[in-house]
């Protein structure tokens, strides 16, 4: 059997289809890797952050003893509990728009919100401009309530799941 050159082109197209579709496949599935670890990445950056504040660091240990309260009089404490709600908003924007998942943040800082919500004063609750960080902790100090009460097999199977993309 011999092929005219019109089948040598058939069958170069056809080659030709398929190993674009292979690049293209595997263009798609490393695009997706990497997305996952620049969420990743971005998250852990926002974090960081979190845990640099000053408040943070100077209340950390009341937190963890159950006697944290906030002392409204100091104007130091204040002034860095206010940087830490501009960064609690970065985390809920990150929330938000699908760069991580609800149930990394249940578990990277559902603790300090179930901690840093009910301190929250109602000028705060009422402040426009401090919504989505107020509506991001109500929400994670719920959700951190509800994870602490899983089964370790429930946790195994959360510790499963991709937190860095959905």
């Amino acid at each position: 059997m011999t092929y005219s050159l019109e089948d040598w082109r058939n069958i170069a197209v056809i080659a030709g289809v398929i190993i674009a579709l292979i690049v293209y496949i595997t263009n798609s599935y490393y695009q997706y890797k990497q997305r996952i670890s620049d969420n990743a990445l971005r998250y852990i950056e926002i974090h960081e952050k979190l845990f640099a504040n000053k408040f943070l660091a100077d209340n950390i240990q009341a937190m963890e003893a159950g006697t944290f309260t906030r002392d409204a009089t100091s104007q130091e404490s204040e002034k860095a509990f206010n940087r830490l709600l501009g960064e609690i908003e970065h985390l809920a924007l990150l929330a938000n728009h699908g760069v991580i998942s609800k149930t990394a943040n249940i578990y990277m800082f559902g603790w300090f919100a179930s901690h840093l919500q009910p301190v929250l004063t109602p000028n705060e609750r009422n402040n426009v401009y401090w919504e989505l960080a107020v509506q991001f902790l109500d929400g994670l100090k719920k959700d951190a309530d509800d994870f602490y009460k899983k089964s370790k097999e429930e946790r195994d199977k959360y510790f499963k799941k991709n937190h860095f993309f959905h």
